[in-house]
């Protein structure tokens, strides 16, 4: 029993990380209904920032979350001001396809940016608190784990907070919901869009700094991250939080405690038999509310 305690637990502290990636494509999909096919490969720069800061640095990874989080929070201002803005403002009275076709390419063209300017080579921070562990009778956590868990679980609550109490988060979820009203009440669509796709991307670059103990980086690290994020999105709720949240701790349980029962092949196929369920049985996702 403790064998699935174990694995249980570790689930839930890897898919709260996983819950924190998806926030971020939850809040982007939700608010400006584009679907940013490159969010694994901004994670993989996060990761990539995280590493340089502790290597060169030489920052503990907690202390480079913040770092991360900024650099990464004004890349996706960016991103959205001078690339993404001309192409959804020429097509706003229609579904944005141009957006989705520009996030694929960008996605494709960060990647191979990175493997031509960095290699292919993957990296790993060497610092002894990653390999750090608590024992609590039969069970071991490695300290990034814990943190993994209690930092984004807090990233969360406090996104969540953000959202419903403040004006500027009144106004991401105004817009949301109808982005033609919101410009009635005085809203402009275009900043809300540009603050929208930066606390995404910088609430991605804290995911990639708890990351980056666990995982080593390359420049397609992002990949298999970003398709789970996708997938968590749809089971949490489009555009829901704690949905993103509670999606993530779903998804990891199925794939440290499935790995534990069957072949590890076989658990990951798990999370995608979940995701065609959902999408045939509740569209709207678990944590998501029905559209009467």
């Amino acid at each position: 029993m403790s064998t699935y305690l174990q694995a249980l637990l570790g689930g839930i502290s890897t898919g709260a990380v996983y819950g924190l990636i998806a926030l971020g494509l939850s809040l982007q999909f939700g608010v400006m209904k584009i679907i940013n096919f490159a969010h694994g490969s901004f994670l993989m720069v996060a990761m990539y920032v995280t590493y340089y800061a502790c290597a060169r640095m030489g920052l503990h990874p907690l202390a480079a979350a913040p770092i991360t989080a900024v650099a990464l929070f004004f890349t996706g201002w960016a991103c959205q001001r001078f690339l993404i803005e001309g192409i959804y403002s020429k097509e706003s009275a229609r579904e944005p396809i141009g957006v989705l076709i520009f996030t694929t390419g960008l996605w494709i063209f960060l990647d191979y940016f990175a493997l031509a300017l960095l290699g292919p080579d993957s990296r790993a921070i060497d610092s002894p608190w990653a390999n750090d562990v608590v024992v609590m009778g039969d069970l071991i956590f490695t300290y990034p784990q814990i943190a993994g868990f209690v930092v984004a679980a807090l990233v969360t609550i406090c996104l969540v907070v953000f959202m419903r109490y403040s004006a500027a988060g009144r106004a991401i979820r105004a817009t949301g919901q109808d982005r033609e009203a919101a410009s009635v009440l005085g809203i402009d669509s275009k900043r809300i869009y540009q603050l929208s796709f930066a606390i995404g991307l910088g609430v991605l670059g804290i995911a990639g700094a708890l990351l980056m103990p666990m995982y080593p980086v390359n420049p397609f690290v992002g990949d298999i991250f970003g398709l789970r994020a996708f997938v968590i999105v749809v089971l949490g709720g489009i555009g829901s939080i704690a949905g993103a949240f509670w999606g993530g701790i779903i998804v990891g349980i199925l794939e440290s405690v499935g790995s534990q029962l069957i072949p590890v092949t076989y658990a990951e196929s798990l999370i995608f038999v979940l995701f065609l369920g959902v999408m045939y049985f509740r569209p709207s996702g678990l944590f998501g509310v029905e559209n009467e």
